[in-house]
């Protein structure tokens, strides 16, 4: 009897070792892993704390103990050491959430212009393959950066859990349809009037002289996972509304504003030769359909083409071409195509015409009387005397902002540099092909950025973009620009004199336009931002759309 009781206790003591053992296993297993990257910093301002910050208050809002455990941060250091460059798209970040065997990843950024901060932020479940929660949220000061986070973490938290989140203050009532279609851009303020820098410290611009009644703030669009090269906005579809276009190496994109995102409608996926230097919409046919005019390099050879909207899909109406495309609005004749010749070098041959359309096909209407060595880039005619005559602003290939009278005498030029460029023709040597190295090269051009005309209450104000060099050129074909602004400037009878600025802005202006984006018959500034991530030479590049708010 003795030997059976003590049987069976040791056969009770290992099936109680085996449950406990079983019950631990599949408790362990039955803990949701949770990765957090750390979130890009866009700013001019030195804001590491507040990377800290953020990590630190994800991670104690969204662990729960037993159930939900966020990875320390030296283990998604130690994953993200092995790659040349931070993560950008989806497809990255999920496959470092795959390295690190987890459950769900977070990856987010913070862009503070001034003082208005915006936050892109989410999460990603990586079974069901698909962003599960987010976050976009713009605000004034870095007051309201925590409260954002805080509710997003718990959002994440209800989202992986299954458990409704409560948050710290009632929510406000839902917004109205009217509210909804007039949310765009809402929190911008007027400053204050009069002579003088303007004592509206929160303004997004720099105001000089008399204060142009520039609205405060700006929109940020959600991150774009390529290089932005050129951005226009028209409507190309022909349904009355006008869509954002944008372009990068080889591909065009067209969005639309929807609910405070740009909403992706149409991806024109090109050849992998192919080289798109610059972007243009208008409706130069006058069939109500503005045309998508692209300008694209083969290797040395030009391989233009219009695209227009025909029996609801997007075709092109004139390929081949053998065009650099600008089109320019002018004090006098508002939009206006023209066009340029490439030679048997791949570089600009010939002046700079107007192009119409006749007899079906793009024409030749008239030569453009420019400044020598003046290319069809960079350029606009602008009555800036406002003597009836149009003048030429150019930016020329040493960044000096310059006025010209219509019959070529220098009016003005700057003593400071203004555009800068990353976009640029390579000229190589006689009976020689193009190389990725920089032996044997011979010319290197950059095709400046846009000059653009904004009329105000009959002034006719010139707004140009300025890039700010970084650590310098390294070579001569690498520009590095870390921040840029934006300004305008009027005629006050000697030369152009500046009216205002935007802050300083994180990153590079690819393209820019004053255009209404959003469908409520305001002009507004829309400008296409490139940031690098990570390493400067090698870092894959990301891009956004800034609108900043003008009053006319």
């Amino acid at each position: 009897m003795k030997k059976v009781t003590q049987r069976f206790i040791k056969l009770s003591s290992l099936i109680l070792l085996f449950i406990f053992i079983f019950c631990s296993l599949t408790y362990a297993d039955n803990i949701l892993k949770v990765a957090v990257l750390p979130f890009q910093i866009n700013s001019s301002e030195n804001l590491d704390y507040l990377k800290k910050g953020i990590l630190d208050m994800l991670t104690s809002r969204i662990s729960v103990e037993g159930k939900v455990v966020v990875l320390e941060n030296k283990l998604v250091s130690d994953v993200l050491s092995q790659i040349n460059e931070s993560p950008t798209t989806e497809e990255a970040i999920r496959n470092i959430g795959t390295q690190l065997g987890v459950d769900f990843i977070i990856s987010g950024s913070l862009t503070k212009i001034g003082d208005s901060v915006s936050i892109d932020a989410k999460m990603f479940d990586l079974k069901e393959k698909k962003s599960v929660t987010s976050l976009f949220a713009t605000s004034k000061g870095l007051d309201n950066v925590i409260p954002e986070i805080s509710e997003f973490a718990l959002k994440a938290n209800s989202r992986i859990t299954g458990k409704p989140y409560s948050v710290y203050s009632s929510p406000p009532p839902p917004p109205t349809a009217s509210e909804e279609a007039s949310a765009f851009m809402s929190g911008f303020l007027v400053p204050k009037k009069g002579k003088g820098p303007s004592s509206d410290t929160g303004s997004e611009f720099v105001m000089s002289g008399d204060p142009l009644r520039l609205k405060k703030g700006f929109w940020k669009s959600q991150r774009l996972d390529f290089g932005i090269k050129g951005i226009a906005v028209g409507d190309v579809d022909g349904d009355g509304k006008k869509e954002t276009v944008v372009i990068d190496k080889d591909s065009i994109y067209i969005y639309r504003y929807s609910e405070d995102r740009l909403a992706l409608i149409k991806k024109i996926k090109g050849k992998k030769s192919d080289n798109y230097l610059s972007l243009d919409v208008a409706d130069i046919n006058k069939n109500g359909i503005s045309e998508i005019f692209v300008t694209n390099l083969v290797d040395t050879r030009l391989d233009s083409f219009v695209m227009e909207f025909q029996k609801g899909d997007f075709v092109k109406i004139e390929p081949g071409i053998n065009y650099f495309f600008k089109v320019i609005e002018t004090s006098k004749n508002g939009s206006m195509l023209l066009g340029q010749k490439a030679g048997l070098d791949g570089l600009f041959y010939g002046g700079v015409t107007q192009l119409v359309w006749k007899d079906n096909k793009y024409m030749e209407e008239k030569n453009i009387p420019l400044p020598r060595n003046a290319i069809v880039y960079g350029f606009n005619l602008i009555d800036v005397d406002k003597d009836g005559k149009e003048d030429i602003v150019l930016i020329d290939n040493y960044d000096n902002l310059k006025v010209f009278s219509n019959s070529g005498e220098l009016m003005w030029k700057s003593d400071e540099i203004y555009g800068g460029t990353k976009n640029f023709l390579t000229k190589y040597p006689s009976g020689t092909k193009p190389v990725d190295s920089l032996e044997g090269l011979e010319t290197i051009l950059y095709l400046q950025n846009r000059i653009l005309l904004q009329n105000r209450k009959g002034e006719n104000a010139i707004v140009v973009a300025k890039n700010i060099p970084g650590a310098g050129k390294l070579f001569e074909r690498t520009r590095m620009y870390k921040d840029s602004e934006i300004y305008s400037f009027t005629w006050d009878g000697l030369g152009l004199s500046e009216d205002w600025r935007t802050k300083k802005i994180p990153g590079y202006v690819a393209d820019f336009q004053i255009k209404d984006i959003n469908n409520d018959g305001k002009d507004r500034l829309v400008v296409g931002i490139i940031q690098t991530s990570g390493d400067a030479l090698f870092g894959s590049d990301k891009s956004y759309v800034l609108v900043y708010e003008l009053m006319n």
